[in-house]
């Protein structure tokens, strides 16, 4: 009987003392691939056209990368479809630590207005915030409004008939007019563009104004007084734009909000990669000559752990889901 039962147990301790010794040796192997990351190139997928908008600050991180990590990190430009392309891209890429991808509000947009087959919160892990830049409201010279004040007071005589132009329904700028009318319960007639650009228009006197990101395409104009800046997102002015108030200033305080973008991976990345990589743009951001040039654009660099990067998606999330339901905008 007790010979039975020693055959028996015999077995079930071999199995068990080899599954352990498996899984300590895939640990292991996993942590030593992540202390010696990286041994190959890095691919950085970019939604963005080749010399089209970020562009040209995935391609400067990119070379800094490279000297930092001591491996070749390259851009990929996956464009096409608000993002998705690129975003699908990344949630099917091996999590190795060999593949990240550059996202920001337009993904968080994208979320709510198509059927994706992925979620970046879900799918994705938030490595950093890179960057970040104040919204304002930008005007044609001749429009009758000095202020904000005076914008909505005007808005308010006149409702629907100023007009605002966007780069299509559910975009930035279209959702940043409407979350402005409803804090404000002010009403602007939408003018979207499928191609062309509103600041053209804005510039002609075709259109009253554009709620977006100041950055370089307003910055040249607003000084030239070709466009007037009635007010910018954030707790202070933005150095680029010392003379023009805050919301906060014009009193609306709680219409604060911004265009950025930051560096995601697959779900799955070992940690000590997503540190490491974290780390090393954070190196990148601390340079004077980098910091220098945003400042003089509007915009501040960031660099941010995980977690606190997730944490303000996470709350970017809630805010244009809010204001894409309440406007009951959808695109098929």
């Amino acid at each position: 009987m007790n010979a039975n039962i020693k055959s028996r147990v015999r077995p079930i301790a071999t199995t068990s003392v080899a599954a352990w010794t498996f899984l300590l040796t895939v640990g292991f192997g996993h942590a030593a691939h992540a202390q010696q990351w990286p041994t190959k190139p890095i691919k950085i997928l970019e939604p963005f056209p080749a010399g089209v908008a970020r562009d040209g600050d995935t391609r400067f991180f990119a070379e800094k990368l490279t000297g930092i990590l001591g491996q070749q990190v390259y851009v990929e430009n996956r464009p096409g479809a608000a993002g998705r392309m690129a975003g699908q891209a990344a949630v099917n890429a091996a999590p190795d630590g060999y593949t990240f991808n550059m996202m920001g509000t337009t993904d968080i947009l994208t979320k709510y207005l198509y059927k994706l087959s992925y979620d970046m919160e879900r799918d994705l892990v938030a490595v950093t915030m890179i960057k970040t830049a104040p919204a304002g409201i930008v005007v044609r010279p001749s429009l009758p409004a000095k202020s904000l004040r005076e914008l909505i007071s005007l808005a308010t005589d006149h409702p629907g008939e100023m007009t605002y132009g966007s780069t299509g329904a559910g975009g930035f700028l279209h959702v940043n007019a409407l979350l402005f009318s409803s804090i404000t319960n002010t009403k602007f007639r939408h003018v979207p563009y499928a191609s062309g650009n509103p600041v053209t228009d804005v510039l002609g006197g075709h259109i009253d104004m554009v709620f977006d990101g100041i950055g370089p395409t307003y910055l040249g104009h607003i000084k030239a007084e070709k466009l007037r800046a009635l007010a910018v997102t954030g707790e202070k002015r933005t150095d680029a734009l010392p003379d023009v108030p805050t919301f906060i200033e014009s009193g609306v305080p709680t219409y604060d909000t911004h265009i950025f973008y930051g560096m995601f991976a697959p779900k799955g990345t070992p940690e000590s990669i997503v540190v490491k990589m974290q780390q090393a743009i954070s190196q990148i951001l601390q340079e004077p000559a980098l910091r220098h040039r945003w400042a003089s654009e509007g915009a501040t660099p960031v660099g941010s752990t995980s977690a606190e990067f997730a944490a303000r998606i996470r709350s970017e999330s809630d805010r244009w889901g809010k204001v894409i339901r309440a406007n009951n905008i959808k695109i098929e």
